[in-house]
């Protein structure tokens, strides 16, 4: 017998959101749910942390209205929602109006990009140049040097592993996780994390769990 028919299956357990909106499974050893960072602020559904998620950064699965963005500046700062907390609202919107939207289509795509706005662009002739600065700081927040590691799509779901530094010159770290897209009240269910490389079988379980989700 192989290691992997003598491995027991992994015990999981049914996360159901408190309002009754949507419910998914996880596995049990990435330990008891609790409140996550923003939850409930804005688009930011909900946020999810799992303390005992074996991994640096994130450990938090997240639910998204809107436009779709992610967590840890995984496609650079501009589609991350807490870097965007920087910009005053008029000026956010301004920016994510022009942002390509992310798709299970376009998400790997994006993911191996260093950049992925134009400030020079006609739509922000208005702005100041520190402003356009401030743009072009935030699309590089995480993501210098980034590298594709792994990145597969299946429907509507795309699992993902990353190399990139948070500036040049510093150490590289990874970030990998599940980005489920999708049609309706909610745009995007995703589970991402970082720092060292992910362990095996962590990318299958946060794609299962991600896939897992159910709308009530």
């Amino acid at each position: 017998m192989t290691a992997a028919v003598l491995q027991p299956p992994a015990t999981l357990r049914v996360y159901q959101d408190r309002a009754g909106r949507f419910s998914f499974s996880y596995p049990a050893r990435f330990g008891a749910p609790s409140t996550g960072t923003d939850d409930g602020f804005g688009d930011r559904v909900a946020a999810i942390r799992f303390e005992a998620f074996p991994a640096r950064f994130g450990k938090e699965a997240v639910l998204m209205r809107g436009f779709p963005l992610v967590d840890l500046q995984a496609v650079g700062g501009l589609y991350d929602t807490l870097s965007l907390q920087i910009f005053p609202d008029p000026l956010r919107a301004h920016i994510v109006a022009e942002l390509p939207r992310l798709s299970a289509a376009t998400f790997c795509d994006a993911l191996g990009q260093a950049r992925h706005l134009d400030p020079n662009l006609p739509a922000f002739a208005s702005l100041s140049e520190q402003q356009k600065a401030t743009i072009r700081s935030v699309d590089a927040m995480r993501n210098a040097q980034p590298r594709v590691v792994e990145c597969r799509t299946e429907d509507d779901v795309v699992t993902f592993d990353k190399e990139r530094a948070f500036q040049d010159g510093a150490p590289v770290q990874h970030v990998y996780g599940a980005v489920r897209f999708m049609n309706g009240p909610y745009s995007v269910f995703e589970f991402i994390a970082g720092g060292a490389p992910p362990d095996p079988g962590v990318l299958d379980a946060m794609t299962a769990l991600v896939r897992s989700f159910q709308s009530r």
